[in-house]
């Protein structure tokens, strides 16, 4: 089967960035590259800086081991996909407008990236330590969220769960993987909520 490809490639760095920790956040855009076109297997250091446009040495220049940087990519993801979605969330007061915004949100995920990650948790305890984090924030800000839309707090919990189960389900599916068709599915599910509540 092929592997359909992401739509934007990640351009090389330029001069201006390839030192210091300026270089870290166009290294983890590559990576989670690489993890969406190669799977975890395909992510090795070679051909990261090949994608970079960077040696070897600018590369340890940023991160003290291919460990430490690996670390620090999961952070980078979990803080860029996940945290800052849950606060741009808690800026919309209104319950509807709070799940569209997420709606929306979660359509632009690197799905690819995250399925991968999700393999590589399986085999890394570190990687399934933050991609269980990773599930439970975006449980607990899709609850949140439910609760205030639901009276019953169970029912509320019942359909947060039922999001999570949605996106991660659609993160494996290999053969048809369509972000309309992820968004056609929640979609069912707000509507559906807003309907138990009557709004």
């Amino acid at each position: 089967m092929v592997r359909p490809q992401p739509s934007r490639s990640p351009k090389p760095l330029p001069e201006a960035v390839r030192s210091g920790n300026d270089l870290r956040r166009p290294f983890f855009e590559h990576a989670l590259w690489l993890l969406a076109t190669e799977g975890y297997g395909g992510l090795k250091l070679a051909p990261l800086c090949k994608r970079a446009g960077v040696t070897t040495g600018a590369f340890y220049y940023s991160f003290g081991s291919w460990k430490d940087f690996t670390r620090q990519l999961l952070a980078y993801w979990h803080a860029e996909r996940t945290t800052r979605l849950v606060e741009a969330a808690s800026t919309q007061s209104d319950p509807v407008e709070r799940l569209e915004l997420l709606l929306a949100a979660v359509q632009e995920l690197p799905h690819r990236a995250e399925a991968a990650i999700r393999a590589w948790s399986s085999a890394d305890p570190e990687a399934a330590h933050v991609q269980r984090a990773v599930d439970h924030d975006r449980f607990e800000v899709a609850e949140q969220a439910f609760r205030h839309i639901l009276a019953d707090a169970s029912l509320a919990r019942r359909y947060a769960r039922a999001g999570v189960a949605l996106l991660i389900g659609f993160e494996y599916d290999e053969d048809g993987l369509n972000s309309g068709d992820l968004a056609w599915s929640l979609r069912l599910l707000l509507d559906s909520a807003r309907n138990h509540a009557g709004r």
